[in-house]
């Protein structure tokens, strides 16, 4: 097969080689596909590829401003990624999908699933995202952005030595990652957001907002990672592990094992056994 991914390319230049359309690309590449990359941005945007000559088209999450061309036209199956339907609402995906008269979407979040869709959960690129030495910065930390978190945010701080490091991109969001004890999450909604695994990739504790999607991705509550419901069961999760430094190294271990079926290299082979099934 040979794939065409249609992605802007990263506004920022710290963070674009964590590009999703270049982290795919590299995983199939590694399997002994031909895969490129267009998009606004890119240095060959100028250059409409030639659609037809593909055999898979991949629109990945693109907030169009114009720029994503008509692909009804396109004889390739064509294939529309979502990955923040929790942000922008599934019709926004399924309109796309009718306009453009793709085969398949990949969903990020189990809840949107269709019968014209399949669960492709979020994951991590285990080459640019991995367990890094470290001295530890604070007990617990968060790396992202304050979205809907703030009240979370006010109550670490009040409570723990906690840092958060907002808006650090690239490399430099793995070396704060690796510079906590504990990492925070939040989701912010439904989802379950890149930094669970990005967290656990780095082999660093992540202490989470549950949701059900978890327990079917491996996730297991005080065993690979800890959830919460609350500020009352966050407060004696992490003052447990902070305690217990045995129990905190099980889990950061166990998270980092469980890393292992969740990268780009994983979803790529995913990928290529839904297709073979439905090309």
């Amino acid at each position: 097969m040979k794939f065409l991914i249609i992605q802007e390319n990263g506004r920022h230049t710290e963070n674009r080689h964590f590009r999703e359309c270049f982290c795919l690309q590299r995983s199939l590449i590694k399997l002994g596909y031909v895969c490129d990359v267009w998009g606004l941005g890119h240095d060959n945007f100028a250059a409409i590829p030639s659609f037809n000559t593909y055999d898979v088209t991949i629109d990945l999450e693109n907030y169009d401003t114009g720029w994503v061309p008509d692909l009804s036209f396109v004889s390739s199956y064509k294939v529309i990624w979502s990955i923040d339907a929790h942000c922008q609402g599934i019709d926004y995906y399924i309109n796309k999908f009718v306009n453009n008269k793709c085969q398949l979407i990949l969903q990020a979040t189990k809840d949107y699933l269709n019968k014209n869709s399949v669960w492709f959960p979020n994951c991590f690129d285990n080459g640019l995202i991995y367990p890094k030495p470290s001295i530890k910065r604070a007990d617990v930390g968060f790396c992202g952005n304050i979205c809907n978190r703030k009240a979370y945010f006010d109550f670490l701080k009040l409570n723990f030595n906690f840092v958060t490091d907002f808006f650090v991109i690239g490399d430099e969001m793995v070396n704060a990652i690796n510079s906590y004890k504990i990492h925070f999450n939040k989701n912010l909604s439904n989802d379950i957001n890149y930094r669970n695994f990005e967290t656990i990739g780095c082999g660093i504790p992540l202490v989470t907002s549950y949701n059900y999607q978890y327990e079917e991705l491996g996730f297991k509550d005080k065993a690979n990672c800890c959830f919460y419901n609350n500020t009352n069961e966050l407060l004696d999760i992490i003052e447990s592990l902070l305690s217990d430094n045995r129990l905190l190294n099980q889990i950061a271990n166990n998270g980092y094992e469980l890393s292992k079926k969740h990268n780009y290299d994983i979803r790529a082979g995913q990928l290529i056994e839904i297709l073979e099934k439905r090309i």
